[in-house]
């Protein structure tokens, strides 16, 4: 066979019908392997990798594999179990790191690492699991079937990422890597009206193949080809038009200490720590610094009780110098015992007595890590082993900006709390800056502290608002408000990084209308899709 021959052979069996008719002939067990192969390839498209064709390729097999359920005894279960298999999977891979958190605690949190990481994606995959039983139900053909895969599947990340697991991660928006072009597309829509677009591009090969005239097969996805194409145009215009000025008059200084959590949280660990933390913020060049930050909990202890280290840094910050620590923080409940806290506190250390100048208490805690959903449900049941292993915190009130620290006024998100949107206000309750700690040394060397970093940069390219970051072995920096990384610190660095701070960018349309353009194409889509479902129910 002639290498011509051998070209048109194969660009016969890679025609969009030949291979949804060669996923549709596949066994149960081929098509089950061939699920799980493929949501572990769309795991790649997300951070650090960034190989966003993979998602497109993913989406696709998955709606052709979804097109042969209307064939089985039961559509709807069967398409609940097909999209289960690939979403275990693709979630999966992109949060595996979770496992790490717990085997990095040790003692009794090492059982629980499997169970979180396979039985956590296991239950973020069945809220996608539902979004393919609908979309197999509705029954629709063609075309249209791609806007309707993508309105569900989104509801189906807002559903998991919000009211119930409350860990929005790795939206398909989150494929494009932050601060590039396609990325600023977030200041207009948001992330979630990124990703609905991304859905909507990535699913659109899927028209291809099926029924419909060629006309019909081929527009979607030259519409998303041109999307696509005029989003990284826009994007480009705005970086290349960018401009970013900073507050000459204040130096923050970074501490980053490269300690194992091991080592930090065992007996005379609080000591070591303390020293390390204390002997880099008086590193040289301390009186030229106006602000110190330090991440998450840096002290295994409480720092505003602990006169040790108040003591020293009085020693230290001579020049009425502020420092913006992360710190567990406890006060005594009305019914007696102590609630904790997970802070962030401004101290001002001056010739006289240190005084706070601002107090924030995270809001939105991490699930398992720091509070057990349902555990009153739990504890009923007799349950108690894993609500006495996590540490218990109590919520803070509200969300608020820091306005006395000797800065502009700063919005604090401490550690996850930087994957939501809309949490920022605009107006003139808009902050001027974003400051986020956060310890990230419980995820080790895997991808987690790489999509923190990428989702934080999101927050920036949505508000339009730089974002100073904080991280113990993740990674510390300066982002501009085009969510680009200005000061990017390497994971494993300890020592200290003097940086400035941009000055905020102009007010994004995402904040200006509170997300309007997203939901307005989202809510025409909803009305286009019920339309369909009507007519082609008259007509049956």
């Amino acid at each position: 066979m002639s290498w011509a021959d051998r070209a048109r052979v194969l660009a016969d069996r890679l025609k969009p019908s030949r291979l949804r008719a060669d996923l549709l002939n596949l066994t149960r067990r081929q098509r089950a392997l061939a699920l799980i192969f493929l949501g572990l390839f769309a795991g790649l498209s997300a951070a650090p990798l960034f190989f966003f064709p993979a998602l497109a390729l993913g989406l696709t097999a998955l709606i052709w594999l979804l097109d042969g359920c209307r064939d089985e005894e039961k559509p709807a279960r069967s398409a609940a179990w097909r999209t289960f298999l690939f979403s275990w999977a693709y979630l999966g891979a992109g949060v595996f790191w979770v496992a790490f958190a717990f085997w990095n605690r040790g003692g009794a949190f090492i059982y629980f690492g499997p169970l979180v990481a396979i039985g956590g994606a296991a239950f973020l995959a069945a809220f996608w699991a539902a979004a393919g039983a609908i979309y197999v139900r509705l029954g629709l053909s063609g075309p249209v079937r791609v806007l309707a895969f993508a309105i569900l599947f989104l509801a189906a990340e807002s559903v998991k990422g919000l009211p119930f697991t409350q860990f929005p991660w790795n939206l398909p928006a989150h494929v494009f890597e932050a601060g590039g072009a396609v990325s600023q597309s977030a200041a207009w829509f948001g992330t979630w009206g990124l990703s609905f677009l991304t859905l909507l591009m990535f699913a659109s090969p899927a028209a291809l193949a099926g029924p419909g005239n060629e006309l019909q097969r081929r527009l979607p996805f030259l519409i998303s080809l041109l999307v696509l194409a005029s989003l990284y145009a826009s994007g480009t215009h705005r970086l290349n038009s960018a401009e970013v000025a900073y507050h000459e008059d204040l130096v923050f200084r970074l501490v980053d200490v490269d300690i194992d959590q091991r080592e930090k949280w065992a007996e005379g660990g609080e000591a070591l720590v303390r020293t390390r933390y204390l002997e880099l913020t008086a590193a040289e060049g301390i009186d030229e610094v106006t602000h110190v930050v330090w991440p998450e909990g840096a002290l295994p202890l409480f720092l505003i009780e602990d006169s040790t280290s108040i003591a020293a840094l009085t020693e230290i910050l001579t020049q009425d110098q502020v420092l913006l620590a992360g710190t567990p923080r406890r006060e005594r409940a009305a019914e007696g015992g102590f609630q904790y806290f997970n802070s962030l506190v401004a101290i001002q250390f001056t010739g006289q007595r240190p005084r706070v100048l601002g107090l924030y208490d995270k809001v939105r805690l991490v699930p398992f890590g720091e509070y057990v959903p349902l555990s009153g449900l739990l504890s009923s049941l007799g349950i108690q082993t894993l609500q006495e292993l996590v540490a218990g915190y109590s919520p803070g009130i509200e969300f608020a900006a820091l306005s006395d620290a000797n800065a502009p006024p700063f919005l604090p998100l401490i550690c996850y709390e930087v994957v939501f949107s809309g949490i920022v206000p605009g107006g003139e309750s808009r902050p001027d800056w974003l400051l986020n700690i956060s310890n990230d040394a419980w995820f080790g060397p895997t991808a987690g502290p790489v999509q923190h970093r990428n989702i934080a940069q999101y927050r920036s390219i949505e508000t339009g608002l730089p974002m100073i970051r904080a991280a113990s072995r993740g990674y510390s920096g300066v982002i501009d408000p085009f969510g680009r990384n200005v000061i990017d610190i390497d994971r494993r660095y300890e020592g200290v990084t003097d940086v400035r701070l941009p000055e905020s960018g102009p007010l994004t349309i995402y904040l200006m209308t509170k997300g309007l353009f997203f939901w307005v194409i989202y809510i025409l889509s909803i009305l286009t899709i019920c339309a369909v479902v009507v007519r082609n129910q008259r007509q049956t």
